[in-house]
């Protein structure tokens, strides 16, 4: 045995005699009490702690079930053309005919809208270019819109509007080409700049 054991062994008697103080007692039980109050329910406690994880993950469930019940909510053609006023204003009949291809048409219509947008930004600096860009954009689109008109009255829509969609993938592509050619021409005139300096 070591001397500390030696000397508690030989000495317990004095430790066991002496008793603490009920200021002890007292301090030894606020450390031991939850720093949370706690909720007497039905006799039971329940630490605040638990009632705010519940709260929280209650809200997370509901939460997490309302954007699954959104995305996969069934969208009819009519819902479709409601939420969207490009489908709504002279694509009612593309919903009839095929609602898939109506959503084709509108997305693509809002992406040539924010490419021309972006397109918009190289007017001032660069009429000139603007100017033939927009020229072939004219092109496509009024080749969009007479194959819109020839719609209504056409035997063979569903080619029609696939024709409409190619259409779309060309404008998309030559907007994508024409603000690469933007970007080439801002990336030319950094470095020339930057050689200037």
């Amino acid at each position: 045995m070591s001397r500390l054991e030696n000397f508690i062994n030989d000495h317990r008697e004095d430790f066991d005699s002496d008793v603490p103080s009920p200021r002890v007692w007292k301090d030894l039980e606020k450390q031991l009490q939850p720093a949370q109050p706690a909720v007497k329910q039905g006799g039971r406690l329940i630490p605040m702690t638990i009632l705010k994880w519940s709260a929280a993950a209650a809200i997370l469930v509901l939460a997490a079930f309302g954007v699954f019940h959104l995305m996969n909510k069934p969208t009819t053609g009519t819902e479709v053309a409601k939420g969207n006023p490009a489908i709504k204003s002279n694509d009612d009949l593309l919903q009839k005919i095929n609602p898939t291809y109506a959503k084709e048409v509108y997305h693509f219509t809002q992406l040539i809208e924010l490419k021309q947008e972006e397109l918009k930004q190289i007017e001032k600096d660069n009429p000139e270019l603007y100017q033939q860009f927009l020229e072939d954009i004219s092109k496509l689109d009024s080749s969009y819109n007479n194959l819109k008109k020839e719609l209504p009255s056409n035997p063979n829509r569903e080619q029609l509007l696939e024709a409409m969609i190619e259409n779309l993938k060309v404008q998309t592509d030559l907007l994508n080409q024409q603000l690469q050619i933007i970007q080439q021409i801002k990336q030319s005139k950094t470095q020339s700049n930057g050689k200037l300096i």
